[in-house]
């Protein structure tokens, strides 16, 4: 089944954080289960946001299991979900980049225990400060964070969210994470296109795609509303997958997205879907 055209990589736990996105079809939660069904399909990878979450040996099983069967690890969070909105990233200060410092050196060894080579960041907002001034403070610690992340073969991937998925947080907008990361001007600091959040925050998902396009490292997939499968909701799937084929895209493109209807119905159907929309994908615009 490697005919796939983009490289797909299924989620092991997104919404809730340790619920592989094809429950129904492995009929199991083990981690080594769902690598080896998403080996079965031709996928390139899974990705596990909250991967740190799970134990160093849990992690490690994860890692070996993708290495054996050739597999790329997606981005993994440098945080726990309990402190996405925390402050320090706009924080200037010796205490805030103590803290960024703490969760990055956690998050670079599970990444390293997965087999991950990239790190999801995202950053809360203070109310009580200009938007401005924190992106410089976030602008200003990534720069000194890239170092760290290179030095251990990562790279920080900045994620927008929209305001309906998490309030509150400093990066909303994805020309605001292409602007920090171009701040930054660290080659270990890139971006994240996620089309559900684009979709709601900003729109126009193939303008922005290609105003961003010199930062994207990960592509992630979800419709719009309700964070479910391509074809569940407005997002032109056809056209952001082709829009990807035609510029060469070769990173991941991870499925991050639950279901509309949970169950193995949906999830048979969500493969066909998407393997209509891949080969769709290499046809002549």
């Amino acid at each position: 089944m490697n005919d796939w055209h983009l490289r797909y990589a299924p989620h092991l736990g997104y919404r809730p954080p340790f619920e592989p996105l094809f429950k129904g079809l492995v009929a199991s939660d083990d981690l080594v289960d769902h690598v080896a069904f998403a080996a079965d399909q031709g996928f390139a990878g899974v990705c596990h946001p909250a991967a740190r979450g799970r134990s160093p040996h849990e992690q490690e099983r994860l890692g070996r299991a993708l290495a054996r069967h050739g597999m790329e690890a997606g981005c993994v969070l440098y945080t726990g979900f309990d402190q996405l909105r925390n402050t320090s990233w706009a924080t200037r200060g010796e205490e805030a980049r103590a803290w960024i410092a703490g969760e990055l050196r956690e998050a670079i060894a599970a990444a390293k225990r997965v087999g991950s080579r990239r790190l999801a960041v995202l950053a809360g907002a203070d109310p009580m400060q200009p938007l401005a001034l924190q992106r410089a403070a976030m602008a200003e610690h990534l720069r000194w964070a890239g170092d760290l992340a290179a030095q251990a073969g990562m790279t920080l991937c900045l994620e927008t969210l929209s305001r309906k998925s998490i309030p509150g947080m400093l990066l909303q907008h994805v020309p605001d994470a292409h602007a920090v990361a171009r701040a930054a001007d660290h080659p270990a600091v890139r971006v994240i296109f996620d089309t559900s959040h684009v979709q709601i925050m900003d729109g126009d998902l193939l303008f922005h795609l290609d105003q961003v396009w010199d930062r994207v490292e990960i592509v992630q997939l979800a419709d719009n509303p309700g964070r479910f499968e391509p074809g569940t909701g407005e997002i032109n799937f056809e056209s952001v997958l082709r829009a990807l084929s035609h510029r060469g895209y070769r990173g991941l493109v991870e499925l991050e997205h639950g279901w509309a209807s949970p169950g193995i119905d949906s999830e048979r159907r969500g493969l066909e879907t998407l393997r209509r929309l891949d080969a769709a994908a290499c046809r002549p615009p």
